[in-house]
């Protein structure tokens, strides 16, 4: 009888050394996992809905029965799309300077190409290609890739036409980086979206100004914000840098 209360006992304590450890084990995530492993819907997530991506809606103006019109926009009386009474513009920036959305990319791109069913003369191919996302230089630049849309087929084109031919010095004074660190960052190079492979135009900003990184961990938040004269105002998006932790470090 003794042996069987001693096993009892024995059993209750190390299920409850068991919990412990458990309750002690650090939580872990997909993220925490290799990108290689990651599914699609989860790359999906990471891309457009993250710490490292962040998205808003713009409405523009309503109009009459003849397109769309805003008198704050030169350009846009008439020149929209019959019965669409309402435009609605998307904006999505991407800090694509960041590692874990440069694998996400790299990721999708292998289950697109079904990378794990590729000979291993295939994978090295791939590879090669992709190998200077996941290793690229990012030391000296914050890259802020920005993908626009909207409902309306004239008024895309009117503003992928604008994106197409602003330089790094029309847009020089109207977009920016802001951080609770650094304030106000200007803007160093503009690629429009052209060739990019789906990103959308990227924004380049210096990561370090007068030797400091632009981004601390104790920020509450960095901002990206632009005028576009299609949407009539300053876009905004924020990211919150307590969030962006990966793989132990703040990654932007």
């Amino acid at each position: 009888m003794r042996v069987r209360r001693l096993a009892m006992v024995c059993a209750v304590i190390a299920a409850g050394a068991v919990g412990l450890y458990a309750r002690k084990k650090p939580h872990t995530t997909w993220l925490d996992t290799p990108f290689t492993s990651w599914k699609r819907n989860q790359v999906i997530k990471l891309f457009n809905d993250s710490p490292w991506a962040r998205s808003r809606g713009y409405r523009g103006q309503t109009t009459g029965e003849h397109g769309n019109f805003n008198p704050g926009v030169t350009g846009t009386s008439g020149n929209a799309t019959l019965g669409v009474n309402t435009v609605d513009y998307s904006f999505t920036a991407r800090l694509f300077s960041a590692e874990p959305v440069r694998e996400a990319y790299v990721r999708m791109l292998q289950i697109m190409n079904h990378y794990n069913s590729l000979a291993p003369a295939q994978k090295q191919i791939f590879d090669s290609k992709v190998d200077w996302l996941l290793h690229a230089d990012v030391s000296k630049e914050v890259v802020v890739a920005l993908f626009y849309h909207t409902n309306d087929p004239l008024s895309e084109r009117s503003i992928n036409q604008w994106f197409a031919t602003q330089t790094a010095g029309t847009l020089r004074q109207n977009a920016y980086l802001y951080t609770s660190s650094a304030g106000q960052v200007q803007l160093i190079k503009y690629f429009p979206a052209h060739g990019s492979g789906g990103l959308g135009a990227r924004f380049i900003y210096p990561r370090m100004i007068n030797g400091k990184p632009i981004l601390q961990a104790g920020d509450q938040r960095m901002r990206f914000q632009l005028y576009v004269p299609q949407v009539g105002q300053t876009i905004y998006l924020d990211f919150q840098p307590s969030q962006m932790m990966y793989k132990g470090q703040l990654s932007y």
